[in-house]
């Protein structure tokens, strides 16, 4: 298994959804790589601690449309600046 597999299958790992025998498969992989398990252990932990975030209603419809503005323009401007 490479880590990118690892990485398609991680939501599924991590949710218990997987059948036993790619489960088995990931965390061989686990074991044997340093960087997924980081990468594991962070990623477990930070869904840890967003559940213990308080939920929150929907937010007010025009700050809603300037946030969403605000990051389609950083986003354009991030990925013109990776393509050049």
């Amino acid at each position: 298994m490479t880590c990118d597999e690892l990485m398609a299958l991680l939501v599924d790992f991590l949710s218990g959804e997987l059948v036993i025998e790619h489960r088995e498969t990931v965390e061989v992989h686990i074991r044997c790589c340093a960087k997924c398990e980081a990468y594991i252990a962070t990623y477990s932990h930070t869904m840890r601690l967003v559940r213990k975030l308080p939920q929150c209603g929907s937010l007010p419809a025009a700050f809603e449309a300037r946030l969403r503005a605000a990051l389609a323009d950083h986003l354009g401007e991030h990925e013109s600046r990776s393509s050049e």
